[in-house]
């Protein structure tokens, strides 16, 4: 399926008994929480039993694959139920009884014992990993699907399911196997792992006699939170811490009682130094953390470790929503859908997921308003401050007396900014020159007045009330004298002239 090194977080330890009586004595089936390991039993002779390999089979699709189609991981859970082995000597396919083998499981067989398609099994099962439909994955076979599935269904018809070797590859015992003979008092302890109504005796008479006293304390510790006795579960991890303790299971459920935040955050701290890849870890640090975006890194980690882990995906959404995180929101949503246990979990987290872009636009539209509101309200500010600038500035002016000499320098509002006057003249003499108009009058006190017309089209020329002819000015130098009503701009800036008769 693309992954050579699967793993599983705690380890499993598999304990072997005798016989089926003193495995029985220890009330031990399937798999089950032990002090630092996931633990199970079997007895040393015959085949690990059926529904224990359903079960580990389980764990390591959940802990290794994001998602898988819940047909094809049944499938594969009944598959590898009846495998057999004798040493390094695997056989594939004996059938489970037919409640345990609809199509998906003879697709399953069909694929991995059948000689033809076995060396490409995994590419099949590798895509359906990652996502991809099951004609999708068919066609990565170069299959034809219509073709395929023919074929699935007359092979499934037929009931005809053989066994066949499975691929014997030497076992490394220093990574894929761990096989140990147990001392006594090691026989002991493995016993109290089991964690069962046994333990709390196994793991007193350890530390009586002064053997495996840091696991013995961890053991005792568990039992105690177990049974929500925090008291004694206190005492006997800071013995098993004081001891240099390395076991990350029990510190985490040790930090999951402690009451003061900072020393609970201290203890997952050490506890994620011994193992980095500690789910529990990682989620139980960000729950002691009130920072929210430090508690975000600490369950992505939890949620990367364990893609399966349906209620820390939806929190972990849930949060990153409130935050306005909404593209790492989705994504969440998204993964606790494909890992949801039923129909209707699935659709109420894709409902979720489909009110992320609503969300989106929401917070946008607020943002955009506020950013609006926020303008208006500098814009208001900017207006108040200039009419207080304006206001004190009036006080200023008001509240005292210019002297003799200001007055003397003060110049009226019109010479500067406009304001126009007339005057009654007369008109003496008029010439044209290139663009230019140059006019002379007399004034009413009789003096000569020379004004100059850039621009002819500039100034306005009509006729007084009474005045015969056209209201135009010959060139042509010195003119019989009419009167005339001349319009100045600025006292001195020449702007029109009325002919009045």
């Amino acid at each position: 399926m693309g992954k050579s090194d699967l793993r599983l977080d705690p380890p499993l330890r598999i304990v072997v008994f005798a016989n089926a009586k003193e495995m029985a004595a220890e009330e031990c089936t399937g798999i089950r929480p032990g002090r630092d390991r996931q633990m199970a039993c079997t007895v040393a002779e015959g085949q690990l039993a059926p529904e224990l390999v359903h079960q580990l089979t389980r764990r390591l699709l959940e802990e290794n694959f994001a998602s898988l189609p819940p047909a094809t991981e049944s499938a594969l859970e009944n598959f590898f139920g009846t495998v057999q082995s004798t040493g390094v000597h695997v056989t594939w396919g004996p059938p489970p009884p037919p409640a345990e083998r609809p199509r998906d499981w003879a697709l399953r067989h069909r694929l991995v014992v059948q000689p033809d398609f076995s060396g490409r099994a995994h590419i099949y099962l590798h895509n359906l990993a990652q996502g991809m439909d099951s004609n999708g994955a068919i066609r990565s076979l170069s299959e034809d699907p219509a073709k395929f599935n023919a074929e699935i269904d007359r092979y499934f018809a037929a009931g005809k399911f053989e066994s066949s070797p499975g691929p014997s590859r030497p076992l490394n015992p220093d990574r894929d196997f761990a096989t140990t003979n147990l001392t006594s008092d090691e026989g002991r302890l493995a016993r109290a792992d089991l964690l069962n109504r046994n333990s709390a005796a196994l793991y007193q008479g350890l530390l009586q006699s002064a053997k495996l006293s840091t696991e013995a304390h961890e053991g005792l510790g568990i039992l105690a939170i177990r049974a929500k006795d925090a008291n004694a579960a206190r005492s006997h991890m800071e013995s098993a811490r004081q001891a240099g303790t390395r076991n990350v299971v029990a510190l985490t459920m040790y930090a999951g009682i402690e009451s003061n935040a900072e020393q609970a955050q201290e203890i997952l701290k050490y506890a994620l130094g011994i193992d980095e890849k500690y789910a529990p870890g990682h989620w139980a640090l960000g729950e002691r953390i009130d920072d929210v975006p430090r508690r975000l890194a600490e369950w992505k980690k939890a949620i990367e470790l364990a893609p399966r882990n349906v209620g820390w995906l939806a929190q972990y959404a849930k949060l990153c929503q409130d935050e306005k995180q909404y593209a790492e929101a989705g994504r969440a949503w998204l993964a606790a859908a494909q890992s949801a246990p039923n129909p209707a979990m699935r659709d109420q987290y894709l409902a979720a997921r489909a009110q992320i872009d609503q969300l989106r636009v929401e917070d946008e539209d607020v943002i955009r308003r506020r950013a609006a509101l926020m303008k208006a309200a500098e814009i208001d500010r900017l207006k108040s401050q200039a009419k207080l600038e304006l206001a004190q500035l009036e006080a200023r002016a008001n509240g005292k007396a210019l002297s003799k000499e200001e007055i003397a320098k003060a110049v009226d509002w019109d010479e500067i900014h406009g304001g126009e006057v007339t005057a009654d003249a007369t008109l003496i003499r008029s010439d044209c020159t290139g663009k230019q108009l140059r006019l002379q009058v007399k004034d009413a006190a009789g003096k000569i007045q020379n004004y100059v017309v850039p621009n002819p089209t500039l100034i306005t020329i009509t006729a007084g009330a009474g005045y015969q002819g056209e209201a135009t000015l010959p060139c042509g130098g010195a003119q019989k004298p009419r009167p005339v009503r001349i319009t100045l701009q600025h006292g001195k800036e020449l702007t029109g002239i009325e002919l009045l008769r």
